[in-house]
């Protein structure tokens, strides 16, 4: 009986046990779910706040792509708007100058023009810095990287600016000719970089100090440095110097400029695998200094082509003729008297690109020379309508137009364009161009004349 009874105890005790068991892993289970349930609404909010998050960058990154597209619409528009002015002021005072020989101005008339001239120059420089930045934020910058002998560009550049040194009572001095090495680089931004440089040296500079222009091989590349004796930079502004639109303080100086120069710059030595750095000591003076990678071998030597007269090849059969389409009134005057100074040609005008078509069609001109931005056809239907009809698909075309941003310049040429020239108009690169395209036509003419 006592067996009986301690063998039932022991199964109430564990019978009793299992329940506590169950009862507790039960309530385990339940704070088990209760916490996923609590991780998993955590989980969802976390993912909506993700989602809300994304959606809401891809619309602020929609908004800055919109913007940065409409910043760099705004800056060809206004591009294209300031070399039409610009294209009658500077090519009318350069004609005023070339022509001094048969139309001698008195002093004060050719101080004048200088001035005018300069000054418009200037303000296109500017004008191509606002466009080379918009480009470069844009990702939009041409490069043409090869091997580049850098002790040549820099003493051009510094016979460029000798005149401007030589103004201001500043001594400067180029890095030595020597059979040197060459640098991978764009030779156009390389030029640029230093013109910009060795400019503000000159410009920042005092009466009677010095601005050196230096080369060396280093390391890691070569190292081309500009040092001058001006009045230095703050040590506390330093870190603004590479800013864009930032002057210094110097706002209110009577020197010109934009303040976005020594950016450009160093974007385009970034953009070439270089970089651009400076240091400077207040009242002692400052340098900046270009790190280019070094090219395996020396680059050829650039021998600058002098700029031709301006005469363009008579054609067997006599003056050759060109058409202008063109709506500008200053524009076509200025062609008129750039084609008196050229001769050998007959200039007929249209200002309109339809009365463009049918008056190529009737004259069958030797050369066509449109702007892009034409009422009723625009230069690109109209280049398009010329290759359409048998009666002028021959005829080369050359472009002329504000419209100077590259991807301008780059489907012009897909166009077919013969050449895409720019406002302001570039009197001795137009006379190149007109000379290459009327020798092939007179080369052409007398192949058929004897075939005849």
């Amino acid at each position: 009986m006592g067996f009986i009874l301690v063998v039932i105890a022991v199964a109430l005790t564990a019978a009793l046990g299992g329940i506590s068991l169950a009862t507790r892993a039960r309530g385990e289970a339940i704070r088990l779910r209760a916490l996923t349930n609590a991780l998993q609404a955590r989980v969802t909010e976390a993912t909506r706040e993700m989602r809300a998050a994304l959606a809401t960058s891809d619309q602020q990154a929609r908004g800055l792509a919109a913007a940065s597209q409409a910043k760099t619409d705004f800056l060809a528009g206004m591009s294209h708007e300031l070399r039409t002015p610009l294209n009658a002021v500077i090519g009318f005072a350069d004609l005023m100058r070339m022509n001094a020989a048969t139309e001698p101005l008195t002093l004060r008339q050719r101080q004048a023009v200088e001035q005018i001239l300069g000054a418009g120059q200037h303000l296109l420089a500017l004008i191509e810095e606002v466009l080379d930045l918009a480009r470069i934020e844009a990702g939009k910058l041409s490069m043409s990287i090869e091997a580049v002998d850098p002790h040549l560009v820099a003493r051009q550049v510094c016979q460029s600016l000798k005149p401007e040194a030589e103004a201001a009572g500043v001594t400067l001095r180029a890095p030595p000719v020597v059979a040197g090495f060459g640098v991978i680089a764009d030779r156009t931004r390389l030029r640029q970089i230093l013109l910009n440089l060795v400019s503000n040296a000159i410009r920042y500079n005092r009466p009677g100090g010095h601005v050196i222009v230096e080369l060396r091989q280093g390391r890691d590349g070569v190292i081309l440095s500009v040092r001058d004796t001006g009045a230095g930079i703050p040590a506390d502004r330093m870190a603004e110097l590479f800013q864009p639109f930032n002057r210094l303080g110097r706002e209110a100086s009577t020197l010109a400029g934009t303040g976005i120069g020594l950016t450009v710059s160093r974007r385009l030595a970034e953009a070439m695998n270089g970089r651009l750095e400076a240091t400077s000591r207040e009242g002692e003076g400052s340098c900046f200094t270009l790190h280019l990678p070094l090219a395996r071998h020396t680059a050829p030597q650039i021998v600058a082509s002098e700029i031709p007269e301006l005469a363009a090849p008579a054609l067997p059969g006599g003056a050759a003729t060109m058409l202008y389409v063109e709506d500008n009134p200053s524009n076509i005057a200025l062609m008129r008297h750039v084609i008196a100074a050229l001769g050998s040609i007959r200039l007929h005008v249209a200002e309109t690109g339809h009365d463009g078509l049918a008056l190529a069609r009737d004259l069958r001109p030797d050369i066509i020379l449109l702007d892009i931005n034409l009422p009723g056809l625009n230069g690109f239907q109209l280049k398009a309508g010329l290759d359409a009809d048998p009666l002028t698909r021959g005829i080369p075309v050359l472009a002329l137009s504000a419209s100077a941003m590259p991807d301008d310049i780059k489907r012009g040429k897909t166009a077919g364009f013969r050449d895409y020239l720019t406002k302001p108009l570039d009197i001795p690169a137009f006379a190149r161009a007109l000379n290459r395209v009327l020798n092939e036509v007179g080369r052409t003419a007398d192949t058929e004349r004897r075939v005849a």
